[in-house]
Order: C-alpha cells, then structure tokens, then sequence
C-alpha cells in the first residue's frame, strides 16, 4: 500500500470479503398482476358491451314489432331484384318448406302488404314446397284467393324445385302457374301419419297402458293400442281422408278448369316433371323466374317493372323465437303428448 492510501495489487484489499448472491436473494420473478387485471377488465368490458348491444337490438326489434298490424307498410323490406320504376312494382312472396301455420301467418302479412301498396301492380309466389299439413295448404290457398278477389292484381306462382302436394294446392289459387324443366310437381292426394308405441312402452320399458272410453270409436286410432284393425282403418278412410281427397280434386278442377273425372284420373298421389304436368294441364308455361316476371308485367298491363322481394327484417326477436322453435322441437313434455298422439293428415308429398 502507498503512504497516501492508494491501493496496489501487492497489497490486501481493504474492503471485506463479499459472498456471492444466494438464490434466495435474487428477485423472484412475479405474476404480472397487472396482465391479470387487465384481461379481467377486458372480458367484463366486451360481456357489457354485448349486453348493450342486446338491449339496443331488442329495443330496434320491439319498435319494429309494435309497428306489425297497425297498418304501417315499412314493417317489410323491399329487396330489389330488377331494377325499374317504383310507382310499378312486382311483389316476390316466398313459399318455402313444410305448409304450417307460421308459414301461412307471414305469407298473409305480406299479401296485406302487398294489397295496401297502391304501386305493387302484381304478385308473384316463388314456390319450393312439398306440401305440408291439410288445413295449413288449404288456409294458404284461400289467402292467396282472397287476396286476388278483393285487389284485383294478378297473381302467378313461379315454381322452383319442389311444388308438390300442398304445394301445388297453394299454387291452384295462382291465375298462372309456370314450372322449371325439373320441377316436381303433382301428388295430388292425402296422408294420414301416427304412431304406435305399445311395442316400445310394454316390451321394452315394460309399461302397460289402460284406456277407458264410452263410445267405441272414441279412441280410434289408438297409439297405445296394439294394431289398427280393418273397421279402424276403414273410419279413418272415409272419415279423414276422403273428404279432404275430395276437397283436392275439387280445387284443381275449379283452379284448371278442368273435368273432374279428368283429374281423378291424375290424383293417385304420384308427382309430374314439368313436361307431363304441362301435357296435363296441370301447369301453364315452362320457364324461369323471368318467365312469371314477364307474365305478371302482362297481366297488369305494364311494359317495364321494379320486382322486388318483400322480406321481413331479421332481429332479436326473431333470434329468440327461432331458439325457443329450436326447443320446442327438443321437448317431449306430457303437452305433447296429445299431438303424437292425433294423426297428422296432409297434403304432403313425402318422397323427397
């Protein structure tokens, strides 16, 4: 060591000796607690945000449902599909799927909306339907009557892939009706569907059920029972079936103008391509959408026309009713008992 204190290599170092850091000591690495929070926050945050967006949307669709029925013609969209004057318009309805009540409900809705605007000169049902249950086709048939009785705007039925059964049913009350080349059409006739679960319940679940009636036919038929006997069979015959054959058949005759014996000889229930049906007499013109676009232009005496589509605005509301359909389709309570029980008679074609 120099006298002035300086330190030199030869010399001890007056510092005391130091011991390397323990593992202990270092600084443990620590959740980020910040990071935690954060992603708590934004989960809450985007949960409140799509609350909020639930609630506008339903308030949107309760507006736009209160406006249903009082008369306001906003309630339905107009999507364009050809483009031409407004104070001309051509009405597209849809008919799409099984005939049932629902289905009649929104077709009825917008034959009123159609009705009350004055520039909607014509209508055309797009069909694709194989038909559907018997009171359903036939309330739908006399809807669209109706409607071309009191308007006086004509009214063609523009067939797609499937126009079958009840189908065909709605498209009689059309003052024209045109089929694709593969259109499937026809199966004028009825059907009758239950069950029988007396196999299933006894043997399997080892269930017996008791029926206790006065009046011998007031069971008839009974899906606890074993069978269906002949008598059974022969009531729900003639006391189900042949009246709404008989309905059918009087409808195409009127709609057709056609012989009834004429179309006895074609209601055996069996479905025409758009060929035969047209030899039949059964439909008007082969062709397109733009077939029955140019039909409806002449019928309601106009050279050029904006065809539309009228459509129902797709809301929260809408969502809920289709989940709560969802659910209903799912429940097997004792509510539904009564309805697998009661045959389901339709004009349905069920070849598909």
């Amino acid at each position: 060591m120099m006298t002035d204190g300086s330190w030199t290599p030869d010399s001890p170092d007056p510092r005391p000796p130091q011991s390397p850091p323990s593992q202990e000591a270092r600084p443990r690495k620590r959740t980020s607690v910040l990071a935690v929070l954060t992603v708590i926050l934004l989960v809450l945050s985007i949960a409140a945000n799509a609350v909020l967006l639930i609630m506008v949307i339903g308030l949107a669709a309760m507006l736009g449902g209160s406006l249903v029925g009082t008369g306001v013609e906003d309630t339905y969209l107009e999507r364009v599909i050809e483009r031409g004057p407004s104070s001309q318009k051509i009405a597209v309805i849809r008919i799409d799927g099984l005939i049932y009540d629902p289905l009649v409900a929104r077709v009825r809705a917008k034959l009123d909306r159609a009705a009350r605007d004055d520039d909607i000169k014509a209508v055309i049902l797009r069909i694709n339907s194989p038909g559907g249950y018997l009171t359903a086709s036939d309330m739908l048939y006399h809807e669209i009557s109706s409607f071309a009785r009191k308007t006086g705007k004509p009214v063609v039925a523009a067939m797609d892939g499937v126009a079958a059964s009840g189908g065909y049913y709605a498209a009689c009350a059309a003052g024209d009706i045109v089929a694709q080349r593969t259109t499937v059409t026809g199966s004028i006739g009825i059907v009758a569907q239950y069950f029988f679960l007396s196999g299933l319940l006894e043997d399997k679940l080892g269930i017996r059920t008791v029926t206790l009636k006065m009046g011998d036919q007031k069971d008839w038929p009974n899906m606890f029972a074993a069978d269906i006997t002949p008598e059974q069979s022969e009531y729900i015959m003639t006391t189900l079936l042949q009246p709404g054959y008989d309905q059918f058949v009087d409808v195409v005759a009127e709609a057709r103008e056609m012989d009834r014996d004429q179309v006895l000889r074609l209601a055996t229930g069996r479905i025409y391509m758009a060929r035969e049906a047209r030899e039949c007499g059964l439909i008007d013109r082969i062709g397109y959408f733009e077939t029955a676009v140019e039909i409806a232009k002449e019928r309601a005496g106009i050279k050029r026309a904006r065809v539309v589509e009228l459509v129902q605005p797709f809301g929260f509301f809408e969502l809920f009713r289709l989940s709560t359909k969802a659910k209903s389709l799912l429940d097997l309570g004792p509510e539904a008992l009564p309805l697998l029980s009661s045959p389901r008679i339709m004009y349905l074609w069920t070849g598909m």
